[in-house]
């Protein structure tokens, strides 16, 4: 079939990837136009832009998606499907009733749960032990068209979001050519989604990251695993400010005696910091303005003690 594919981010490379390997035809390639990052403020392609110009695809990239120019040309190419994955913009109308087929998306959740930007991040954030990868048609309702391909995936107990994010790109893009070859063969399946069981994924905000070191230890666990990479957690420590990267929760039978936040020991197999229920061991952290590090590294920097407290 002739694919248009549209993307931006690193989450869309596998599906691309996987596309241009198989026998469809990717037509062209749809992505954000290149934005200044870093502290040099450089000029940067993005990650599906990179992969199409390595591919040999062509490539647009529009200001706006539903600029009328660009969707004339895009109207020339007859695209049999067109396949969206974490584009950042919203596709018009005309887009989606544009191909022959369908216009698909790769979505990270077992939908209707997790509509929206961060669904990957709340699955963790709430612990569940299992998301999935969905396909789905696009409609003019975010994230709420006809499912037409689902695989189920277990949350691994210390993956974070990036991690889970990457398993679920991979995934997703073998997920994407077996409802391709589905449409070919005509013998694809539309499940709606049932609305009243939808839940929102709200992406999170700067001062989202804030830990609260009077909750259990395995909710400071999946807050930790779940805010990266963006805004990350953090607290202080001595008036520094310190992102965790990496963390071991630990139930005790009764409560700490000492203060939530407060440090129980600090050695080279990492800090301990008093929950309410339990302890955190802190494994790999980074103060402010400085590089990401291991606990014992910190310990022997900063040489925090017992007694000390997270705020």
């Amino acid at each position: 079939m002739n694919i248009v594919f549209i993307g931006t981010s690193k989450f869309a490379v596998p599906a691309l990837e996987k596309l241009v390997a198989s026998p469809h035809k990717v037509l062209a390639v749809a992505t954000q136009p290149d934005r200044p990052k870093g502290r040099g403020q450089e000029m940067k392609p993005t990650p599906v832009k990179e992969v199409a110009a390595a591919k040999g695809a062509f490539l647009y990239q529009p200001e706006e998606i539903n600029d009328y120019e660009f969707v004339r040309e895009l109207r020339a190419l007859s695209p049999d499907v067109i396949v969206v994955v974490a584009y950042g913009q919203k596709l018009g109308q005309e887009i989606l009733e544009m191909p022959r087929f369908y216009c698909l998306n790769i979505h990270p959740s077992l939908l209707p749960k997790y509509r929206g930007a961060a669904p990957v991040a709340r699955a963790i954030l709430n612990g569940d032990t299992y998301t999935g990868v969905c396909v789905v048609q696009v409609t003019e309702k975010m994230d709420a068209g006809p499912i037409l391909g689902v695989t189920r995936v277990e949350v691994p107990f210390d993956a974070s979001t990036p991690d889970l994010e990457a398993k679920l790109a991979d995934i997703g893009g073998d997920l994407l050519l077996e409802v391709l070859q589905s449409i070919q063969d005509r013998r694809h399946i539309e499940l709606p989604q049932d609305d009243r069981e939808a839940t929102f994924a709200r992406k999170f905000e700067k001062n989202d990251g804030k830990i609260d070191w009077r909750k259990p230890a395995l909710k400071i666990h999946n807050f930790v695993r779940a805010l990266q990479p963006f805004p990350c957690a953090f607290t202080s420590l001595n008036k520094t400010r310190i992102t965790l990267y990496r963390v071991k929760p630990q139930r005790l039978p009764q409560r700490p005696s000492q203060r939530a936040g407060a440090v129980l020991s600090a050695d080279k197999d990492g800090i301990k910091v008093a929950c309410s229920d339990g302890e955190i061991t802190i494994l790999e952290l980074q103060p402010e303005n400085k590089r990401r590090m291991t606990a014992e590294e910190f310990v022997n920097g900063y040489k925090p003690k017992p007694g000390d407290c997270f705020v």
